[in-house]
């Protein structure tokens, strides 16, 4: 009969891996998706240039029904999903998507009496809406 090994030599488990990185999970997973919430939204609106480029004015097609419509209320819908799970308001993360042009103009922000500084990446952002939450708590 053969014995089969029971150690777990994965480098999780392996001694001899060393030490990993141990980055946090969530703050990863928050990352990730306001970058792809970033994307999307720069995404639409090449869409909605070409396809304003292609129809014109044409009634039905680039006012408020019709595909124009179901473009933008999906998007909404994705930053409202968006900002409930890294934990901001829709206005905050609207802030930041459309006013601060998803981080390019790099405006200042901050709490009132406290540190500020330009927001202009995703972890920038991350970094506002935690300093907002641990003044709420």
């Amino acid at each position: 009969m053969t014995d089969f090994v029971t150690e777990n030599t994965t480098p999780v488990n392996n001694s001899a891996a060393g030490s990993l990185d141990h980055k946090d999970p969530t703050k990863e997973y928050r990352i990730k998706l306001v970058q792809k919430l970033v994307e999307n939204v720069k995404r639409e609106s090449e869409f909605m240039k070409k396809f304003h480029e292609l129809f014109g004015d044409y009634p039905g097609l680039n006012s408020d029904t019709c595909l124009y419509r179901f473009v933008n209320d999906l998007l909404t819908d994705q930053i409202s999903i968006v900002a409930t799970l890294i934990g901001d308001t829709k206005a905050g993360i609207d802030w930041f998507l459309f006013e601060n042009e998803c981080g390019d103009k790099g405006y200042e922000a901050g709490i009132d009496e406290g540190e500020t500084r330009p927001i202009k990446t995703v972890e920038d952002y991350l970094w506002l809406v935690d300093l907002n939450k641990d003044l709420l708590s």
